[in-house]
């Protein structure tokens, strides 16, 4: 059996910006690509709202830094196949100050610590899976995360891929853009809605296959 580690922030936990709740499991990306892939793959969700890539957050609580857990969260769930790393979307908060620059230097760090954590522990780095996020959408700040996000996210979530690319290039790992992939929802700009969750699936089940399997015909 594959393993599959999903980690991220509120768009891998499965965030609902309709009734701020959580989607049901086969609404979730992660739901549906454990159904797409089948039994012979098991596909872990590690989706917490609020995680950055390397950011304490004294506004919330002492366990978003998505750094600090990354190693104890490889190490519970080895041996790990392939690590699907989505975050940098609540970087851009205005609090961080972050550019596009800053955040991808951070995930840079979240790829070299689980290539060197998993090969520790396995003889081998996992194969690595980075996606940039979603852009945020351009009304934003009329929205419910306008006072976190502010007008200036837009244009910063429209530059990570390229950011985000680069750092998958310099470290040798896989790469997928979702904002190509969908939009966010327009009921807050910033989650995805339930079809976003369904071509995030579908984009995520082909880059999978790819990695480790001949893709069907």
């Amino acid at each position: 059996m594959k393993t599959v580690l999903c980690y991220g922030d509120s768009n891998t936990h499965g965030f609902d910006p309709a009734t701020l709740g959580r989607y049901p499991r086969e609404v979730r990306w992660t739901g549906q690509l454990q159904s797409l892939l089948g039994s012979d793959w098991y596909v872990i969700e590690e989706g917490l709202n609020s995680r950055t890539t390397a950011i304490d957050d004294d506004c919330y609580d002492d366990i978003k830094n998505g750094l600090t857990l990354l190693p104890a969260v490889l190490k519970t769930h080895l041996p790990v196949d392939v690590l699907i790393l989505m975050l940098g979307s609540n970087d851009m908060k205005l609090r961080f100050g972050r550019n596009a620059a800053d955040i991808a230097r951070c995930v840079g760090r979240l790829v070299y610590c689980a290539q060197v954590t998993t090969a520790e522990k396995m003889g081998h780095p996992c194969e690595i899976l980075l996606v940039s996020p979603p852009h945020i959408g351009d009304r934003v700040a009329e929205l419910g995360c306008g006072e976190e996000f502010g007008s200036r996210c837009i244009a910063i979530s429209h530059q990570l891929a390229e950011k985000y690319r680069a750092v998958a290039q310099k470290y040798g790992v896989h790469f997928l853009d979702a904002a190509a992939v969908t939009p966010p929802s327009d009921i807050d700009c910033l989650h995805l809605s339930p079809e976003g969750h369904t071509a995030m699936a579908r984009a995520l089940y082909a880059a999978c296959r790819a990695i480790l399997e001949k893709p069907e015909n």
